[in-house]
Order: structure tokens, then sequence, then C-alpha cells
């Protein structure tokens, strides 16, 4: 008897003797007649009998027959007086059995009622009434409770009338509940239908149009007649492939955020990405010191601009033993406007790396010698942090590791980040990605802790590893750069339109990599400026410290240690240079790190250096 489907019951023995024979003269043969039971001769002179796991039968009374024959011969051609000898089995199974477990859906563009439908019937023994129920409101079921004598199947439909679920796999369980078990079915929900993921650039300027790149799934499996940015049909597109469109946004869009949608039968495609346009820059040229938070010796690591919200963000390195922090300067325009400086994020031990995620949205930081509470005591080593930039701590992930760490941050169109590790001793490490806009849930749909997606090339221990490697990424995040900063090796390139990492024919050494918003113009070491595909244009001079490329111009604008500001024209084959001009104050100490970044429009720059943050708006003779 079974009441437990998955629990083995208690095996039996069947003992055989022989009168007047000794043990040692008797040959036995066993046959079972019937699935329910399994049965094993023993040399001893016994058959053990096991009944077989309750799940591998339907509920109900089965019953088999062990069948022995004593024998003087091992051929067993004469058999003893009284052989053979039939004993009968009765085995019940009591309980609850599904048909059909698991059921499986793929739910793709247009899904039919019969597709989007699965059934399956409840038998059991004795008879027995039953309950139903699902972890997962999306799922419909024609009943929640019947009897066993009633044969009619239970329907089981993915009902999305009350949103759309999102591509990937879903496995949801329903759950059988009678008087003495309960039975499970396991449920997997393939949702695999056009959608869109993301654009990048992700921002506009007011009144203008810009080419942007939308990636997501499933294009091709609809009719595409068109895309749209919050409802105004889009001047122009190409389906590239089934999970890339290139699209040219509307001049006519205001300010704001607009949410990308897909015309024809894909008009209803889950849509993630949206468009954000701001008006240009109202800054006039100054300078903000650092918080008073700051070292008198600190200096910036990065720099990074949130046009949207119209915020600066500068990762200040403190001397050895100060925690490092993020300042954050926050526009206000108010009368003529100014600027409101704080410490936006605090306590980190040695900030390596920050750079806005692909939407804008958040930064993301690494760090080392980062401490965080644990099971046994306190642990240090890495530590990633996703910061929103309303304030809130996204998430942060750790690590072990006490002698590697994240040393660059570039972000790729296709969602990932591209993070370039590094160690503190020295050597070769590898490339990791991060899923900075779909960061991985637990099964109740709360952020959990994410993972490392680890590069591996080739077959090399070391293929795609980087001695202290830093990265760039094109504008519109098409393609990631990756190069050794410590001596000249060979260059990668990923490809966020496959997600794939490949090596190009260059062997350089970078300390820093810039590129385009297209990914056509590159930039190495501040200085070294080569098109897609390596021919070098020109050279910036040599004493120049920090560069950045104009958001929509074909432009480079270069702060030299004498602290002077140069434009140059990339429009062709060469670097020509169009003007110099002093700014209205020194970033500070030249020998010292500088970072720079520029506004959306691209008409102010913004200068990170020991002295502050230095506002410089651009003559229009410059740009």
């Amino acid at each position: 008897m079974a009441d437990n489907e998955w629990s083995p019951l208690p095996s039996q023995t069947i003992t055989m003797n022989v009168t007047g024979r000794e043990r040692n003269d008797v040959y036995y043969q066993m046959a079972v007649d019937g699935s329910a039971i399994e049965a094993y001769l023993n040399l001893g002179g016994s058959v053990e009998v096991r009944p077989i796991l309750p799940y591998q039968l339907d509920p109900g009374l089965h019953s088999a027959t062990v069948t022995i024959r004593a024998c003087a011969q091992v051929a067993c051609t004469q058999e003893l007086e009284g052989s053979p000898k039939t004993v009968n089995v009765t085995y019940e199974r009591r309980g609850l059995k599904v048909s059909v477990s698991p059921l499986d859906f793929t739910v793709r563009n247009g899904a039919s009622t019969s597709e989007r439908t699965r059934s399956f019937t409840v038998i059991g023994y004795p008879e027995q009434t039953w309950f139903l129920d699902t972890d997962q409101s999306w799922l419909t079921l024609s009943r929640t409770m019947g009897s066993t004598a009633d044969p009619t199947p239970v329907d089981v439909v993915v009902d999305e009338s009350g949103g759309l679920l999102k591509n990937g796999l879903y496995r949801p369980t329903l759950r059988v509940v009678g008087p003495i078990q309960t039975a499970y079915v396991w449920v997997n929900v393939n949702i695999d239908r056009t959608e869109i993921h993301t654009v990048a650039p992700y921002l506009g300027v007011l009144f203008g149009e810009r080419e942007v790149i939308v990636r997501g799934a499933n294009f091709n499996a609809a009719d595409v007649t068109g895309v749209q940015f919050g409802g105004v049909d889009a001047t122009s597109f190409n389906i590239v492939s089934a999970s890339e469109i290139r699209a040219t946004t509307p001049g006519s869009l205001g300010t704001g955020s607009h949410a990308i949608t897909l015309t024809g039968n894909a008009a209803s495609a889950l849509s993630d990405a949206n468009f954000k346009v701001v008006a240009p820059a109202p800054y006039v040229s100054t300078r903000l010191p650092l918080p008073s938070g700051a070292a008198p010796n600190a200096q910036p690591g990065a720099i990074a601009y949130d046009a949207v919200g119209q915020r600066i963000f500068v990762a200040v390195d403190q001397p050895e033993g100060t925690p490092d922090f993020v300042a954050r300067y926050t526009y206000q325009p108010i009368g003529a406007g100014s600027w409101a400086r704080a410490n936006a994020y605090t306590s980190y031990n040695s900030l390596k790396a920050m750079t806005l995620a692909l939407d804008g949205d958040s930064l993301l930081l690494s760090e080392t010698g980062a401490t965080w509470p644990g099971t046994a005591g306190s642990n240090s080593g890495m530590a990633l942090s996703n910061l929103k930039l309303d304030g809130s701590r996204y998430a942060t992930l750790h690590s072990g590791w006490t002698d590697n760490f994240i040393n660059s941050i570039a972000a790729a169109n296709d969602g990932r980040a591209v993070m370039v590790s590094a160690a503190i001793s020295g050597g070769r490490r590898p490339v990791y990605r991060y899923s900075s806009l779909s960061p991985v849930t637990d099964a109740a749909g709360t952020w959990y802790a994410p993972s490392f997606d680890q590069v591996v090339l080739g077959t090399g221990a070391e293929d795609g590893w980087f001695d202290n490697g830093v990265a760039g990424a094109a504008g519109d995040g098409s393609r990631v750069l990756i190069a050794s900063s410590a001596a000249a090796a060979q260059m990668y390139e990923y490809d966020s339109a496959t997600s794939t990492m490949r090596s190009i024919d260059q062997i350089m050494q970078a300390a820093s990599i810039q590129l385009d918003r297209t990914g056509s113009r590159i930039l190495l070491n501040n200085t070294h400026v080569y098109d897609r595909d390596f021919q070098l244009l020109g050279q910036l001079p040599a004493n120049t410290i920090a560069a950045v490329f104009s958001p929509n111009l074909p432009r480079i604008y270069a702060y030299d240690s004498t602290g002077q500001l140069s434009s140059y024209d990339l429009t062709g084959t060469s670097v020509t240079p169009i003007r110099s001009w002093s700014p209205s104050a020194s970033a500070g100490d030249p020998n010292r790190r500088v970072v720079m970044t520029i506004t959306a429009e691209g008409w102010t720059l913004l200068i990170a250096g020991t002295d502050g943050v230095l506002v410089e708006y651009i003559p229009d003779n410059a740009r």
C-alpha cells in the first residue's frame, strides 16, 4: 500500500525450504508476472520482493505473481516434488495522479487559444475529491475542484488579459490536493514574441533628429510597418536583423520620455525602451569646486553627465586610507541658474571605474577593498554597484576577489555592460559581461544578486585576457573596443549585434579608448585618431591630457597640459584644427588626473580636475 508516490515501500521476503534435501542440492529458478513488483533470487534460498516506486503506477489495485521452481540440476530439466510454487502479490496504490506533466507551452506572436491551452485529467484510488490551485495569476483553470470519478479534463490557459508576459521561460506549478496525497503538475511556458529591449543612444535634443539602434527579439517574426517614438512615426527605419532596427527619431518630439513601439501586427509588442529628449543645456562657463569632503590632494577618477536630471557625477579619488566618494552637481534653473553640490554616494574604499548604464537611469561603479557582512563575520573584496540616479542603491554585487577588480566599464547596446578586470598585483585578467538593464531575479520576481558572465574565447587559458585592460564604447553602443594599458597586446572588439567578442588585427597599448557616436572614429591615449578600420587619420598634440568626441558632429575637443582647449574637425580622412581658446578657469594640476565629457547637444564641455569641475561653453566658432 502506498500513499506517498516518491517513497519506496519496504520489501518482503519469500523463504524456500525443500524437505529431505540439503540446501546445496537444490537449484531455484524464479519468474515474475506483473509490472507492479520486482523480485530478486538470493543465494541463501530466498526471494526478495520489492514494490516499484508508487509514481510509476496509476492509483488502483495492482496484482502480480512470483513463480518459484525447485530443481535437482542447474538446467532445471527435472523439478522436485511440489515445484513450482506460485505466490500472489497484491499492490494497492492509493492517492492521485495526473495524466500529463509537464504541460509545455510556446507562445509566439498571435498565439491562438489552442496554443495557449493544455489539458490533463486527474485519476485516483480510492475514489476521492480533489482541489486544484496555481502559484501564478496568469494561469487560468477550467475548474479548481473535482472527483476522480469524473474524467472531464482540466484546461490550463496562459491568460495575459492582465498584461503581457516578457520573453523568457516561466515554470509555474499546479497543485492537486487530495485527502491523502498532494500531486504536482509542472508547467513550462516559453514566451517567444516580438519584443523591444533597448535603444541607443537613449538621448536626443529638442528639435533634432537622431539615428538610433533599437534592439529586441523576433523583429522578423512580425509584419513591422513602422517604428514610433511616443506615438510619432520615425522619420525612417530599417530592419537590419531579427534583433536590430535602425531608426531616425522625428524632430517634432517634445522634451520628456517617449516609449518606443512598433506598428503593424507587432503593435502590441512589449517595449522596455524609452527615448528621452532634453532641451539644449543653458549653462554658462564657471568652475565648480569639489565638495567640502574632498581631501586637499583628491583627484577625479571619472565623470558622467545626466542630461535628463541636469546632473554631473564625479568619482573622487581620495588619498590612501580615506574613503572615495561620488560628487554630484545638480543644476538649478532658478534666475540666472546655479549648481548645488553634494556627496551623492559615499563610503567607497577605492573606486576604480564609473559609467552611465545604457538607459542613463543608473551609474555602474566598481571598487576594491569593499566590506560587507557575511555568515561568518565580515567579508572583503570587489564590489560592483548599480546605483539609481534618484539616489537609491539599486543593487550591489559583491565578490570575494581580494586581488582582482573591475578596472573599466563600457555600455554595449545589447543591454550588457562590458567589464574588463585587472589585478592589484598585475597580470592578465578576463572580460566579463553584466546585464545592467535586466538583473537576475529570484523565483518571486524580486531583485537578486546577479552573476558575472565571463567572456570565454578560443582554447587558450588566457585568450581575450588583458593586462590592466581598458574598454571604450561607441555612443550608440554598437561596438566596444578593449586593449591592455600595461603593454602592447592584441586588441579585441565586442560586437553588440551578436553579443560576442573577437580579436582584431591590431597590437596596441592604450591607457584610454574613446569612440564617436557610431564607432567610425577611434581615439586612443587622447592623441591618436583612427577610422573604424584603424587607419590613422592624425594626431592631437602630445600634451593633450583629456579629450571627448562631439555627440552629433565630426569633432573632437581637447584639453592640454597648459590649460588650453582646442577643437578639431574629423570630416574626411584627416584631423584638422579648428581653433584653440583659453577657458574661463583652470581644471587644476595638469600632472594629476583630468577627465572630460560633454553635454547632449554638444555645446558645453565638463572637465573635472583637482580644482573641481570646469563648465565651459564652447564658442560658436570652435564647434
